[in-house]
């Protein structure tokens, strides 16, 4: 599988609710990070990602993501992407709709790609 593959991948297990899945593909490496869009939506170290991620599918429902934009680029054993989306889905249990801008990085381990960063912001309604 290749970066751009990896990351649909990524965003398919946030639809599907799958932490295992999501937990597999983040690096244990200590530079790993994962900052969303809450105040102290922060993580470092992949060892701290399974938690993160369980808590994710835990408290969200029915969640869709349109791709507005997105860009992988590859170099040797190192990617990164961007993308524009709009979330809808049910966050403890309350509609949201959230235009999200995500960035990353990866890593690949082995013969696979790990995600070692992950940015999310919400954008400015129009």
């Amino acid at each position: 599988m290749d970066a751009c593959q990896t990351v649909k991948t990524y965003f398919d297990a946030l639809i599907a609710g799958d932490t295992d899945r999501l937990a597999d593909m983040m690096s244990l490496a200590d530079h790993y990070v994962k900052i969303g869009t809450e105040p102290e939506e922060h993580i470092e170290g992949g060892e701290n990602a399974r938690d993160y991620y369980q808590n994710i599918v835990a408290n969200a429902a029915d969640i869709t993501i349109e791709y507005e934009h997105l860009d992988t680029q590859e170099r040797g054993d190192v990617a990164w992407f961007y993308t524009r989306q709009i979330w809808r889905l049910k966050w403890l249990g309350n509609p949201e709709e959230l235009a999200v801008r995500l960035t990353g990085v990866l890593e690949k381990e082995g013969e696979t790609w790990k995600f070692v960063q992950i940015h999310a912001s919400v954008g400015v309604p129009a």
